[in-house]
């Protein structure tokens, strides 16, 4: 955004002096261009609690940028020779806002994204997002343009990304991330970064047009995840839900698509694997069931979007890690747990454990998790 400084000279006559440029795309950047020679003092000032975050000093056809790339309600003022000479406040009303959700799993682009909505309706502003999975919500957004990861998007008076980012030495930068994600809810990550107050919100995701036999006793289960540590590694766990479940008459639907044996995993006995295919036909499952039991992943994210009733078992986060709308079981009190919201997890080691890792406490949160106290949750609600 352009912007120009005016005064009138003695004969009334405005005069154009030299000229501002103002844009926020990943931090505020502040441009004075003109012929005018001077000094200006430029200070990037959080409007709301008065911290100057930068001041730096520039001269005419010079830039500068505050390196704080997340939201702040920007108050910029510029000095020439001691005197306030302009002054612009954030205000991304009517203008064009880009958010970029920076993450291909499909638990963050669901806990994400309603966010975005939410930052356009509080501004009231033009945004243009884009996702790795555009797909699930394209058709219920339709005042948000949606775009592909990496694309050009040019005219932009704001820009943030979404995700959780490290510097080199593995510490948060909290120059992207306001504070440590890891000690926030999954969601409450996304709202600090674009300066919102957290509340629970779920995302609009494609409507499904399926008819459901309302007699239909099906519940589905998502037991693999991206490392053992999110696994529910009680070895008979799993296997005595399904046998309670289909004591009961429940078909126990099986929505991971690794085999059985991944990673060492055995898949129990009693269920019907879903095949592969498209997410939307897991979606039709999950919508069909009286229940979805899985683990810290993205199809457990997926059934709380869809309404469905959603027992998470977790121990490598804290209880209080993911959505607040589900029947959350955790580590029995005493036991090791919550590594994941405490140290940066390492994907290229499968067995990562980093408290116990090679000793009989290795993945101790969720094996001592018991299949009774799964079953008592179901119990209140099957």
């Amino acid at each position: 955004m352009i912007y120009d400084n005016l005064k009138k000279n003695k004969n009334n006559i405005v005069e154009v002096k030299n000229k501002v440029i103002i844009y926020f795309v990943n931090g505020p950047y502040v441009e004075v261009q003109g012929n005018i020679s001077s000094d200006y003092t430029v200070e990037f000032i959080d409007n709301k609690s008065g911290k100057i975050y930068y001041s730096t000093t520039i001269k005419n056809n010079c830039w500068c940028k505050c390196n704080i790339e997340y939201f702040v309600e920007w108050n910029i003022k510029i000095y020439e020779n001691g005197k306030l000479w302009y002054e612009y406040l954030y205000d991304a009303k009517d203008k064009r806002v880009y958010i970029a959700i920076d993450s291909k799993a499909l638990g963050d682009s669901l806990a994400w994204f309603a966010y975005v909505d939410e930052f356009r309706k509080k501004h009231n502003c033009k945004v243009i997002t884009s996702t790795f999975m555009n797909h699930m919500f394209i058709d219920q957004y339709p005042e948000i343009s949606f775009v592909e990861p990496g694309t050009n998007v040019e005219g932009l008076y704001a820009m943030y990304k979404i995700g959780l980012f490290y510097n080199d030495d593995s510490r948060i930068n909290l120059y992207k991330n306001p504070i440590d994600p890891k000690a926030q809810t999954m969601q409450k990550m996304c709202s600090d970064i674009l300066g919102l107050d957290f509340v629970e919100v779920k995302p609009k995701i494609k409507k499904r047009n399926l008819q459901i036999d309302p007699t239909l006793k099906q519940v589905c289960i998502g037991v693999f995840g991206t490392a053992q540590s999110k696994f529910w590694n009680n070895p008979t766990g799993w296997q005595t839900v399904v046998d309670w479940l289909n004591n009961k008459g429940y078909t126990v639907k099986l929505l991971s698509k690794e085999g059985d044996d991944y990673m060492g995993n055995k898949l129990p006995k009693g269920v019907v694997q879903h095949p592969h295919g498209p997410l939307e036909l897991v979606m039709d499952e999950m919508l069909k069931s009286k229940a979805f039991i899985g683990i810290g992943s993205g199809l457990s994210w997926l059934s709380w979007s869809l309404n469905v009733p959603t027992v998470l078992i977790s121990g490598f986060s804290y209880d209080w890690a993911e959505m607040k709308d589900c029947v959350r079981i955790a580590a029995p009190k005493g036991k090791c747990e919550g590594c994941f919201n405490r140290i940066r997890l390492d994907p290229s080691d499968w067995n990562w454990c980093p408290d116990h890792k090679g000793t009989e406490r290795q993945f101790e949160c969720t094996k001592s998790i018991t299949s009774e106290s799964v079953i008592k949750e179901l119990e209140k609600f099957l």
